[in-house]
């Protein structure tokens, strides 16, 4: 992994330049590799020395990861932020909150190349997947903020069975994400009945070792979709999953931006067998505020009822965390990936 001082940061939406200017230094491996024109994964590293001393004691931030492509302009390189991620990394630098970016600012950061390849839409290459590595448990952890009396209190959500499959090429490279769906039985005040839900992953990107399991996995878009047959207020309504109510999921600093799962030490956290455990991957994040972005009243409605099924599961700013073991590598035969994803509508 190769790191790049920023020297300038251009306001997209006042400039036509490419958004970030990097160190002349980071010429000469550009042009090495040939890399100009090319879209990578980066993340943006913050070392904060101790204010109390005077040495180099240094604190590490929360880590924002994002996509951008190699430029060059006049002859020195520059990287092209995607723009759903360029307003994530500005809040991330601008330390102070005054909504500039002071040159005292921008030296505390570089970028880091991570990944050599572009996220791709989830699903649109399980024709491709050649292994997959489905999941022995998912444990599923939750803290809300306290609103009254350290109300709502932290949850946990554990799934035992195979629910999530990571599909990889034959060089190892994650190109499918087969998301954790389940379903529960509602009854309170806001909803009644049967309601279907789901971590959706809208792009991915990554690599695992497919003999040892070590690896990156990145996702981007993600969201928990609520759907299924309800009963709202004596009506009966069935909402499909296209017309899911949804709560956005951020990165753990939440600066939004793409999470990374990054394999940890093997455990079987959650229920599961650890004689059956290949790897296991972390992943923290906090859930985005779903008030006022839903398509209408009935998805709010819909917001409410799993926020009293789940106290504070729904609320803005909860605390989010995934353990995810996975089982060996499996061999694709035929169809058997692309028809275990249709079959959970994935596509």
């Amino acid at each position: 992994m190769v790191n790049f001082k920023i020297k300038r940061i251009f306001d997209s939406s006042e400039s036509q330049f490419p958004d970030l200017k990097l160190s002349r230094k980071s010429k000469k491996f550009l042009e090495s590799g040939d890399h100009f024109g090319d879209s990578m994964v980066f993340r943006l590293d913050s070392k904060i020395r101790n204010a109390r001393r005077n040495r180099a004691a240094q604190v590490d931030s929360p880590s924002v990861h994002f996509e951008g492509q190699f430029d060059s302009l006049n002859g020195i390189p520059h990287l092209d932020v995607e723009n759903e991620d360029m307003k994530h990394l500005v809040n991330a630098i601008d330390l102070n909150n005054n909504g500039k970016i002071s040159k005292k600012e921008l030296s505390k950061f570089s970028v880091t190349a991570v990944s050599t390849s572009s996220l791709i839409e989830n699903h649109s290459r399980d024709a491709d997947v050649t292994s997959y590595l489905p999941s022995e448990n998912v444990h599923f952890q939750y803290t809300p903020k306290p609103v009254l009396f350290g109300k709502p209190g932290p949850g946990t959500l554990d799934f035992v069975n195979d629910i999530v499959s990571i599909g990889i090429d034959d060089n190892g490279n994650v190109i499918s994400f087969i998301c954790p769906q389940k379903t529960d039985e509602i009854d309170n005040v806001f909803a009644s009945g049967t309601l279907n839900s789901e971590v959706e992953v809208g792009q991915v990107g990554g690599k695992i070792d497919p003999l040892t399991g070590d690896g990156v996995i990145y996702g981007d878009d993600l969201a928990w979709k609520f759907w299924g047959d309800i009963n709202v207020f004596g009506q009966s309504i069935s909402i499909s999953k296209e017309d899911a109510a949804f709560i956005p999921i951020e990165d753990s600093s939440g600066s939004g931006g793409l999470l990374a799962l990054y394999d940890t030490e093997k455990n079987a956290v959650g229920g599961g067998d650890i004689n059956n455990v290949f790897s296991s991957y972390l992943v923290q994040g906090l859930q985005g505020n779903p008030s006022g972005i839903q398509k209408g009243s009935l998805q709010e409605t819909v917001i409410q009822a799993v926020n009293v099924y789940l106290p504070g599961f729904a609320n803005g700013g909860t605390a989010i965390q995934w353990n995810i073991n996975l089982k060996d590598p499996i061999a694709v035969v035929g169809d058997e990936y692309l028809d275990k994803a249709h079959a959970l509508e994935m596509h």
